[in-house]
């Protein structure tokens, strides 16, 4: 099956681990969830931080079931507290 290049922008302290922008190969027809699989082989340390974290596209947030459309970048958004 084909595979295609996903462009990342992180944000907050996923930067620590994946610089403030990152790639990842998903089968073509892949979810966003897949995007996060592929996160987590990258580097399994921040398992934890991906679980909760949400991804933007076109500034509207997707399920993670969603198939991943013709985008060329993603938004990863970690949980965040304010105050």
């Amino acid at each position: 099956m084909e595979k295609r290049l996903i462009k990342i922008k992180c944000f907050a302290g996923l930067r620590k681990f994946f610089g403030s922008e990152t790639t990842v190969l998903v089968e073509q027809d892949s979810n966003y969830a897949k995007v996060i699989e592929a996160l987590q082989l990258l580097n399994p340390e921040v398992t934890e931080i991906l679980s909760s974290c949400r991804i933007a596209v076109n500034e509207d947030f997707v399920q993670l079931s969603e198939t991943i459309k013709q985008e060329d970048i993603l938004f990863l958004i970690p949980p965040s507290s304010g105050g």
